[in-house]
């Protein structure tokens, strides 16, 4: 697994070496791997580890998850913060949730001067995410999925199987928490991990996994040749004011649509 999550950094260009890094830890099979294998590679990529936790507060147990991160990092000898958040009411829970986590996050690391914040989404996470835009119709933007790579946020299991994650923690004798949550069928990415994505792989595409993973980089390979197009277009045709760029509207009419709308 070691080597998959160091092709995938690389991959990507998520870390030239000699970053400081806040690894993202909530104590379940993902981040806890994501934390290990961050380890392994520190000494190569002469990397600086911390940790921070998110208590979102929104169940019972969440402060024993908290616990159970704290302890596993002492025991690895690194800095480690509990960040509590306050998930604002109205719309979706999840929705909610997420952005506080991010804010909270983005505080922590701006506090110590973390130059990476690294999260444990993972490929099954991918495959979830665009098989959930697409049921809600999202265009191209939606079904690139997650990005490995956006802002001081990186993801180096993206491109690493779950199944893999769990026999990776097994084999060297990790422990995790579960989160209960994680399987309440309310939530619409539950339903798609524990109910559609094993329907359509035993009845389409075993691989259905992979082959959401693949559709997702060509989308975001695509993105990026229209967001070239576009600079492109403007750097070429725009005259650039104090305060405004202006673009002969006839150069963007002219344009395929597709470059027009990212102009």
């Amino acid at each position: 697994m070691i080597a998959g999550v160091r092709d995938t950094i690389r991959r990507h260009a998520m870390l030239a070496g000699g970053e400081a890094v806040l690894v993202a830890v909530s104590g379940g099979p993902d981040s806890v791997a994501l934390l290990w294998a961050l380890e392994a590679l520190a000494g190569e990529l002469r990397l600086r580890l911390s940790v921070v936790h998110v208590d979102h507060g929104l169940r019972p147990d969440s402060a024993d998850d908290a616990a159970f991160v704290e302890a596993l990092a002492r025991s690895r000898g690194l800095p480690v913060a509990v960040e509590g958040i306050t998930v604002a009411p109205g719309g979706s829970l999840e929705a909610r949730a997420r952005e506080a986590r991010y804010a909270a996050l983005v505080r922590h690391a701006a506090r110590l001067g973390a130059d990476r914040v690294a999260l444990g989404h993972t490929a099954d996470d991918q495959a979830e995410t665009v098989l959930m835009r697409l049921l809600e119709g999202a265009g191209p933007r939606g079904l690139a999925g997650i990005p490995p790579l956006r802002g001081i946020f990186i993801r180096p299991l993206i491109e690493t199987r779950r199944s893999d994650i769990l026999a990776a923690l097994t084999a060297a004798g990790l422990a995790w928490r579960e989160d209960p949550s994680n399987r309440d069928l309310k939530f619409l990415r539950n339903r798609v991990r524990h109910e559609l994505l094993p329907f359509l792989a035993a009845t389409y595409n075993p691989a259905i996994v992979t082959a959401l993973n693949r559709a997702a980089a060509l989308t975001r390979g695509l993105l990026g040749e229209l967001a070239a197009s576009a600079a492109r277009e403007l750097a070429a045709g725009a005259a650039e004011g104090r305060d405004e760029v202006v673009l002969a509207r006839s150069r963007l009419v002219a344009l395929p649509g597709e470059v027009a709308a990212e102009v």
